[in-house]
């Protein structure tokens, strides 16, 4: 679901009924000055109300996953709006300055049949019933020496395949790397080494990236198998990851829960809903069944329900090796029936990796 990033909104990959980031509109205009800005990116007023005459101040931000507007000032609070909080998530079309949206409304209702184009220093919001909204972009000012924006870092998680070096974790983690490093080898942080990626699936958020390094050798015998049914609802689960490594450290993060559903987001079938909380730097991680067999891959979180996460079923990542020239060497059979959970992780640590990505 998440690649932790730096100098972003702290929710990538996720669908959002309210959340607040850590930004306000000085700070973005400091992040701006320092990191860069791209094309489109900067701070908006509206020149008229959305629904009852308020006048939003929106900045505009670009993380990994794409774009996202930030509330800033202007609501009239009957709501509560804070800074920081987010007012829209942004989905690209064919053409690269118009978007489609989930806009959250004066009263946060969410209206997912929002557009927005850009254009020369304006944003321009088309609302239901033909309702528009313009925004005059009023920071970087012709004035301000601002760069292009610097190229940025993110982290999510992996988990080993084969003993060679094979890792599986999101698309979304590695997309657009200009380059990928792997920590946490046999429980070393503190040596990290390159790896591309070998093939990755973009419908289905998920990707293989092997470890192409002078000093790397071997990953070890892979612990676990790989469940090739769909799991029960009511199934026990666990989840393995690094989320917010920049605070939480590098100790590999346990959190259990359920299956709550055989589907995903919106009823995707690829996917299921589980209720183990999830954070950035998850994304990638393993969801282990309670005989410690994988049963699917963290890829997203949903913040408009306490505690629903979504895993991409693990038979999704078997179709995967298909496309591969040669199919990797799996485990044949699991070193974890019959452990107790503290046991399992014991083992399994080992094998869950960060993965650092720069863009």
């Amino acid at each position: 679901m998440y690649g932790n990033k730096k100098s972003s909104f702290q929710s990538e990959n996720v669908i959002v009924q309210k959340s607040i980031s850590r930004w306000t509109e000085e700070g973005l205009k400091k992040q701006f000055k320092d990191d860069g800005v791209d094309q489109l990116e900067g701070i908006f007023e509206s020149t008229t109300g959305e629904t009852s005459g308020t006048r939003y101040k929106l900045g505009l931000v670009k993380t990994k996953d794409g774009y996202y507007l930030i509330y800033l000032s202007g609501a009239n609070n009957s709501i509560g709006w804070e800074e920081g909080e987010l007012k829209a998530r942004l989905f690209p079309t064919a053409t690269p300055t118009l978007f489609k949206a989930d806009w959250f409304m004066e009263n946060k209702s969410l209206n997912n049949e929002v557009y927005i184009a850009f254009e020369a220093g304006s944003m321009k919001v088309l609302l239901h019933d033909r309702v528009s909204t313009l925004f005059i972009k009023l920071f970087p000012t012709y004035n301000d020496i601002i760069s292009s924006k610097k190229s940025e870092s993110s982290s999510g998680t992996g988990f080993a395949i084969s003993t060679d070096g094979i890792i599986a974790t999101n698309h979304h983690v590695i997309e657009d790397a200009t380059s990928i490093r792997v920590r946490g080898i046999k429980g070393n942080f503190s040596k990290s080494y390159n790896a591309t990626i070998l093939i990755d699936d973009k419908k289905n958020d998920l990707a293989l990236i092997k470890i192409e390094d002078l000093n790397f050798t071997s990953i070890g015998s892979v612990p676990f198998l790989i469940n090739k049914k769909n799991m029960d609802v009511g199934s026990s689960i666990f989840v393995l990851g690094y989320p917010l490594i920049t605070t939480m450290g590098n100790e590999v993060k346990l959190t259990n829960g359920i299956i709550s559903s055989s589907s995903g987001y919106q009823g995707d079938i690829t996917s299921y809903q589980m209720s183990a909380p999830v954070q950035p730097g998850n994304s990638g991680g393993p969801v282990f069944d309670s005989k410690g067999n994988l049963v699917g891959i963290i890829n997203a979180k949903y913040f408009g329900a306490e505690n629903a996460s979504y895993a991409i079923k693990s038979i999704y990542l078997l179709n995967l090796f298909e496309s591969l020239s040669t199919y990797p060497k799996l485990q044949m059979s699991s070193t974890l029936i019959n452990k107790t959970l503290p046991e399992q992780v014991k083992l399994l640590k080992n094998f869950i990796y960060i993965i650092e990505v720069e863009n």
